[in-house]
């Protein structure tokens, strides 16, 4: 498996897993950690962003291109997973969220 299709399936699958956990119907957020949720929106969206630029540098684009791509597809796929969220009983799509996410 050649590195870019490694990213690429790494890129997937993180994707993913970001999409079952943002599917978890009324989950519990630590109320004793402030802006626990917006960090972790951070650390997911920030794995999404380093993987996505991994897979464009491996597709030959120079870097900043590839950190061009991964910007905008970090906001793509945060604006799909906070609408996701509005039918998620005990969730909502929130901007703030979305503005983590980037």
């Amino acid at each position: 498996m050649t590195r870019r299709r490694l990213y690429f399936t790494l890129l997937l699958f993180w994707v993913g897993l970001t999409f079952l956990f943002t599917s978890i119907p009324y989950l519990k957020i630590p109320a004793y950690i402030p802006f626990w949720d917006k960090g972790a929106h951070f650390a997911f969206y920030g794995v999404t962003g380093f993987l996505c630029t991994l897979w464009r540098r491996e597709s030959g684009h120079p870097p900043k291109r590839a950190i061009f791509y991964a910007i905008l597809f970090v906001l793509a796929v945060g604006a799909v997973d906070e609408i996701h969220q509005h039918w998620i009983p005990g969730r909502s799509a929130d901007l703030l969220d979305w503005v983590a996410d980037m």
